[in-house]
């Protein structure tokens, strides 16, 4: 419980209230210091006690100090203060203080009149600033009487006039947060918790599960994250089981052919030596064929975990380019195909120019491979911002639009459009691993029934290239 969201963001407003409160408190207080309302008060107080005194007690002009000594204390008593008579010199008379033992008789006040102010009857004490006096009577009477009081501090005066207005604020306060909080932690820990039990359904193997996109952008951010993974795992999962299907697909032939030769060979089917030798070939062939697939495999396997290190040195890719056209010249001319060159001045790119000579003869024999006789391949390439683009293109069938997006995928291949049994369906996914690998991206663009294009784009030379092909990432 006490690690809950919940409990927590409630915790959190119960303490913003209270910290809020206590703030206040202290603002008060030191707005108090500096302000001298609470004096002003003090003096008001007991300008009232003293005009209830003259009303309530007759206290004679020249009355002596036994009759003062008798009156001083119940005075003092009833109105919880301090009573000193004094005569028209300001000497004391009698406290009452001394009188009932709560001072000294040493630890009578030395008071000053306010001869300024005399009318108002203003006392002071320069030796007792925590008092606050005032006299009673008049100028005109042989006998003054003075009230005193303690000063109200700060402190004090915010307990007695503001605790109960806070305290009284402070739970309306910590009530109405509760309740806030309450609405607001449903609101954020729902789509939360809807997030967990999906989590916890993909751990146990369930991957048939979404999340609704909805809450503050952070949690709709979070859900929409949430779904996208799960559909890469399907998808991931997906391309799993089709990798597993279509290699065994793949190596179910040759091994069906190379089994049923050599049975031949072994139970004397194949008896005279053209057929042994007819036998021989076809297992070579397919084994051959296998260890293609193999090879492939395991160089797509390599570029997939960055453990293929490629030889990343300063090349020039137009002889690169030139050496690919020459070796596929012949190929084009016995398929009647018009083999097209456009290549531009280009820098100097720091790349493996083996791999790089791989990925172009690649597209080319594609291109020569899907497109018909008397058509053209084009292969063109130049150099602008600091990016090498190399485009391959071919007048052939084309490539349908549902199927394009899948053209890198392994073992995808487009039988509308590519002949089936024409390779294994990895040569792509292999040349746009080399591509990502020199940090370069390749795109195909394709309309039914006028050809397809790829674009190779590659950086050219850069003062931080490294030798390593980087891993691969999403």
């Amino acid at each position: 419980m006490f690690n809950s969201l919940r409990f927590r963001l409630i915790l959190s407003y119960l303490l913003v209230v209270v910290v809020s409160i206590l703030i206040i408190g202290l603002a008060l207080l030191v707005f108090l210091r500096s302000n001298a309302g609470i004096e002003r008060l003090d003096y008001i107080r007991l300008g009232e006690i003293s005009r209830t005194i003259a009303r309530t007690y007759q206290i004679p002009r020249n009355a002596d100090v036994a009759v003062l000594s008798d009156l001083a204390p119940k005075i003092a008593a009833d109105n919880d203060v301090r009573v000193i008579f004094v005569d028209r010199a300001g000497r004391a008379l009698v406290d009452s203080d001394v009188l009932t033992g709560q001072a000294p008789p040493n630890d009578i006040p030395q008071l000053e009149f306010n001869a300024a102010a005399v009318d108002r009857g203003l006392v002071r004490d320069s030796a007792r600033a925590a008092w606050v006096y005032l006299a009673a009577a008049g100028a005109q009477s042989e006998t003054r009487l003075v009230v005193l009081k303690p000063r109200t501090g700060p402190i004090q005066f915010l307990l007695e006039n503001f605790l109960a207005p806070l305290l009284q604020a402070a739970c309306v306060g910590i009530g109405l947060s509760v309740i806030m909080a309450l609405l607001i932690t449903y609101s954020i820990t729902r789509p939360v918790r809807k997030l967990s039990e999906a989590a916890s359904a993909v751990a146990h193997g369930n991957l048939d599960q979404t999340v609704p996109v909805s809450g503050p952008t952070e949690l709709h951010s979070l859900a929409q994250s949430f779904n996208d993974m799960i559909a890469r795992v399907r998808a991931s999962q997906q391309a799993q089981r089709d990798f597993v299907a279509n290699v065994s697909h793949e190596l179910k032939t040759p091994l069906t052919s190379i089994q049923g030769f050599s049975q031949a060979i072994l139970d004397g089917t194949a008896a005279d030596p053209d057929s042994v030798g007819r036998a021989a070939h076809i297992i070579n062939d397919e084994a051959s064929r296998m260890r293609r697939l193999v090879d492939g495999l395991l160089d797509l396997a390599r570029l997939d975990a960055g453990q293929s290190a490629l030889q990343r040195v300063p090349i020039e890719l137009t002889a690169v380019l030139h050496s690919v056209i020459e070796k596929l010249t012949l190929r084009a001319n016995e398929k009647n195909i018009t083999l097209r060159v456009d290549i531009q001045p280009l820098p100097t790119v720091v790349a493996d120019g083996d791999r790089l000579a791989q990925v172009f003869t690649n597209l080319l024999d594609n291109a020569l491979k899907h497109t018909p006789g008397g058509g053209n391949v084009t292969l063109s390439a130049q150099a602008a911002s600091g990016v090498v683009t190399v485009a391959v293109s071919d007048t052939g069938a084309g490539i349908p639009a549902n199927d394009l997006s899948r053209i890198f995928e392994r073992f995808y291949r487009v039988d509308k459009s590519r002949a089936a049994g024409q390779g294994y369906g990895i040569g792509l996914a292999i040349t746009k691993e080399i591509v990502k690998a020199h940090g370069g991206t390749i795109k195909a663009e394709s309309v039914v029934g006028l050809g397809t294009k790829f674009s190779v784009q590659l950086p050219v030379a850069q003062s931080g290239d490294t030798t390593v092909a980087r891993r691969r990432k999403g």
